[in-house]
């Protein structure tokens, strides 16, 4: 198994809705991923920052586990 990071980016609609900003930025490391995401907090309604295990070669994948959240995210659950 390999463990995969990523980070998205929230913003708010003029109706106060909580939408993702494109696709999840895929990084190396958990500590880049938190770097990413720390350098996206100020700047967006919210970041979220999560690992999943994955199988080489496949596109199956495991729960996720969220390391790092600020501002307003989508529940992960």
């Amino acid at each position: 198994m390999d463990q995969i990071y990523f980070v998205a980016v929230f913003e708010q609609g003029e109706g106060g809705e909580l939408f993702r900003l494109g696709e999840p930025q895929r990084c190396g490391s958990e500590e880049q991923a938190r770097t990413v995401a720390s350098d996206l907090a100020s700047k967006h309604a919210g970041v979220i920052a999560w690992s999943q295990e994955t199988r080489q070669g496949t596109e199956k994948y495991g729960p996720p586990i969220v390391f790092y959240t600020a501002g307003e995210v989508i529940d992960m659950k």
